[in-house]
């Protein structure tokens, strides 16, 4: 097992500390190596068909596979944010390599997935981004009706479902570690409950909050967020002024590609820019919007309830969490009267009682974006460190 390098080794201290906070200085963080030298790997498109909800449903991942596997057993499970797919994950605006490719060539294998309808045929989108709807048959062209009606019934189950069967397939007998940005954070905290083959040991994060049943708890103990419900089968189309209203734009020292307007041009055809209202107002947690959905659809209630359950207690009891934030997330850090007001420590917190062991890493300078920023391989590397160092044992 390899000791952290000098500039590295604050982290990992920190890491094997009771303090659940961790900051890295900018300087740090610029100085931290990579655990290994980077090695060749392929990519491989894996897709798994299935039924729920009275629907067959396409899963779509990309498996990166390493030459040489620094170690056979761990590998990472990626889920996306709302409004992408696992093209994010692949190649940043710019054409840098992604979280998952950083991971790839550090030698460990990778699955990273799409949700359902998120991924077009072919990997580009030939409409629009005011003219696209979700693809659930990767093969097959649904009419209005019927993709009305999956609008109502793609649930985070469906999602979850098609991970947990792409993950036992491809990495069977597996230790895994899973990580979701954003609306993925829940998904990655989820993905326990839908894997027979492969054990998650480890949940890693960047801007990934928890649970969305304790994402409801942080609102109603801080008061932090006032979310309005989105339409039943409501498809929202995401914008630079929107993104610029979220805060999600980071520095210019950090944007290589340019600006917002540039960030949309460059990722026009591979990242899909709309969500889906079904999805929003489960990661929300809308109640009585769910109850409409079990009226509307006849479906068991706990369809659209269950991901508010928090995750099995004995596997949460021998947790590793690894949580990483920037400091100019407003939703997941700046937001907050007190310490334990900040998302990511409130969910931190959550995992803590729950007997995980669980670290916050705060980096200077990055919003929620950071994970397609300059220097993004640092979120993979300090990841990597943990996991060298005995973190996640």
């Amino acid at each position: 097992m390899p000791e952290a390098p000098a500039g590295t080794r604050t982290f990992t201290q920190g890491l094997g500390r009771e303090e659940t906070l961790v900051p890295i200085t900018w300087e740090d963080w610029l100085a931290m190596p990579p655990p290994h030298d980077d090695g060749a790997y392929t990519v491989t498109e894996v897709v798994e068909r299935y039924e729920r909800n009275g629907y067959e449903w396409d899963m779509h991942g990309s498996l990166y596979v390493p030459a040489k596997e620094r170690n056979d057993r761990p590998a990472f499970v990626v889920f996306h944010g709302g409004g992408a797919n696992e093209k994010v994950m692949d190649v940043t605006p710019d054409g840098r390599p992604g979280l998952a490719r950083r991971l790839a060539a550090q030698g460990f294998t990778v699955l990273a997935l799409s949700y359902p309808g998120l991924w077009p045929p072919g990997g580009e989108w030939d409409k629009s981004i005011a003219e696209r709807v979700p693809v659930y048959l990767l093969d097959v062209e649904t009419d209005e009706d019927e993709l009305q009606d999956r609008l109502l019934k793609c649930t985070f189950n469906v999602i979850l479902q098609g991970a947990g069967q792409l993950t036992d397939r491809f990495l069977r007998g597996r230790r895994l570690i899973s990580f979701g940005h954003s609306t993925g954070g829940p998904m990655a905290a989820h993905l326990t409950r839908f894997t027979r083959e492969a054990e998650v040991i480890g949940v890693v994060g960047w801007g990934s909050g928890g649970p969305d049943g304790w994402r409801r708890e942080w609102r109603e103990a801080t008061g932090m967020e006032a979310p309005k419900p989105y339409g039943l089968t409501q498809i929202s189309r995401r914008t630079v002024e929107a993104y610029r209203r979220s805060h999600y734009e980071d520095l210019p020292e950090l944007t290589p590609w340019g600006r917002m307007e540039d960030f949309f041009r460059l990722t026009e055809k591979t990242r899909p820019q709309i969500k889906i209202g079904l999805r929003d107002n489960q990661h929300n947690v809308f109640p009585e919007r769910l109850e409409e959905y079990v009226r509307v659809t006849g479906l068991p209630r706990e369809e659209y309830f269950d991901h508010l359950q928090g995750p099995p207690a004995e596997w949460l009891a021998g947790l590793k969490v690894l949580l990483m934030v920037g400091e100019n997330d407003h939703g997941h850090w700046i937001g907050g009267k007190s310490l334990g007001d900040k998302r990511e420590m409130f969910m931190a917190g959550k995992y803590r009682d729950a007997g995980a062991d669980v670290h916050v890493g705060l980096v200077p300078k990055y919003t929620h974006m950071g994970h397609w920023a300059l220097y993004n391989e640092k979120i993979v590397y300090a990841w990597l460190w943990a996991l060298e160092t005995g973190y996640f044992d």
